[in-house]
């Protein structure tokens, strides 16, 4: 029997350069691409589209000085990225017992040609990433990809989801960032049912956030900007958080689960103790017709993941232990590998043993299924 003591709830692979060799003829042209550069690998979205380099979403080993020193190729990368027999050995290094696993380039699926390739390429990769996974199903399990929820007036996503659930993921990443419907708009709700449906939960990571998408590449270069946008990064699952609460899609939904990844733990108490706030003074005049305070709804609905947030641990009691999920996220810039044993013991200081167990294994291992 497998015993679960450490339990990775968000990391990431990179995708094989040759994941996208079988969509359908017709839109062979349209698929994202690997193309070498000076500057390392890099994935091309879209025909004319930006190159978006691997660089810091596969610098696991490198000292973090040294994060951008040589150039990040596939031929140079933790093969722990892709290759599931290496994944498991780096794991092992870790003391990891088991990893659930985020998409690479695949966060960015929205930013694909059209409708038609982003539905040809989530299935593309859920078929891989199920494949990856039964290479170990009781260490590894991988969350699929569904394309952004207007995407052929919403049927592309429950077209995934569904798909996904076939072939045995058990937890999809939503592919919301640039632009599309609100997480609260009324033409979501068939997505938001055939997840509640397939008991799958549904994830929300974090992403760039809108003002650095808005900056000329002379104003990105500011000293201090790009440092500024990974700093506040995390604030901006609040407004994720807030949409579906406000907007009566858990209350709709009362079976759903949604995980808010990477975005950290420490902003939560803060934006709960805010909204209950809005809940009793005014949501009564604003229109909202929801009936449970949003700290309610988030012990019973919600899961966020963490690397090391001191902070949100010491008011652990304000979210709800069973809500929250430790994550090395291998290998990112952010990952605790090969040290994460070494952090959660001194992040985790203080904690009884109990609820530290939840939040760095047992969590997780329900919400995925992990079972000893």
């Amino acid at each position: 029997m497998q015993n679960y003591d450490i339990v990775s709830a968000d990391s990431h692979i990179n995708e094989p350069p040759d994941l996208f060799m079988n969509v359908p003829q017709a839109l062979k042209e349209l698929a994202p691409k690997v193309v070498s550069y000076e500057k390392g690998d890099a994935w091309i979205m879209a025909p004319g589209a930006e190159p978006r380099f691997v660089s810091t979403s596969a610098v696991a080993g490198r000292k973090k000085e040294e994060y951008l020193k040589e150039p990040v190729t596939y031929a140079n990368m933790c093969k722990g990225s892709f290759d599931p027999e290496a994944r498991l050995k780096d794991m092992d290094i870790d003391n990891l017992d088991a990893d659930v696993m985020y998409p690479g380039i695949m966060r960015y699926l929205e930013r694909c040609a059209n409708d038609d390739i982003r539905l040809a390429c989530a299935h593309a990769y859920n078929e891989w990433m199920a494949d990856f996974c039964k290479f170990n199903p009781s260490r590894l399990q991988g969350i699929g990809v569904v394309p952004m929820l207007d995407d052929n007036g919403g049927k592309n996503a429950v077209e995934a989801i569904k798909f996904a659930a076939k072939k045995g993921i058990r937890s999809v990443f939503l592919s919301q960032r640039d632009g599309g419907l609100p997480l609260n708009h009324p033409s979501a709700e068939p997505f938001w049912a055939a997840a509640e449906e397939l008991n799958m939960p549904v994830s929300i990571h974090i992403h760039t956030t809108p003002f650095l998408r808005g900056l000329k590449p002379e104003q990105l270069a500011l000293m201090g900007t790009k440092e500024m946008g990974i700093t506040t990064v995390t604030l901006c699952m609040s407004e994720h958080v807030g949409l579906m609460m406000f907007g009566g899609v858990f209350m709709r939904h009362p079976k759903l689960k949604i995980v808010f990844a990477e975005g950290g733990i420490g902003w939560v108490p803060a934006f709960l103790e805010r909204a209950d706030h809005v809940f009793r003074v005014h949501k009564p005049y604003l229109g909202s017709t929801i009936t449970e305070l949003p700290s309610e709804t988030w012990r019973k609905q919600c899961y966020a993941t963490f690397q090391e947030d001191v902070a949100g641990i010491r008011l652990r009691d304000m979210m709800g232990v069973e809500t929250l999920m430790w994550a090395s996220d291998y290998p990112h810039t952010d990952t605790t590998w090969p040290d994460s044993k070494k952090i959660i013991d001194k992040t985790f200081t203080g904690v009884p043993a109990n609820e530290k167990h939840k939040m760095i294994s047992e969590n997780a291992a329900r919400l995925y299924g992990f079972k000893s």
